[in-house]
């Protein structure tokens, strides 16, 4: 007889892996080494001396928009999952 994982034991393994998804998915998109991922994450927005009430952005506006696209897509897949979950634990 094959035992199955309890709900929370698999929903815990895949939130687990969330973030390291997320970081692979980013670096593919992005073109950027997991170095690289890690060096643009401590990154701060720091204030334009010469225009008052500017910024100037750590990432480049191609970059934030390829961030937002792959947590919208992570946050898709993770909904999937959960649908599937859901049905096959009869919940």
């Amino acid at each position: 007889m094959k035992k199955t994982k309890n709900v929370l034991s698999i929903i815990h393994n895949r939130l687990t892996k969330h973030p390291i998804n997320f970081r692979e998915r980013v670096c593919k998109e992005c073109g950027w080494s997991v170095p690289t991922f890690y060096r643009k994450l401590r990154l701060k927005d720091i204030p334009d001396k010469e225009a008052p009430f500017s910024i100037t952005s750590a990432l480049s506006n191609a970059e934030k928009d390829k961030i937002v696209q792959v947590l919208e897509q992570e946050q898709q897949d993770l909904q999937r999952y959960l649908t599937r979950i859901k049905k096959r634990h009869k919940i």
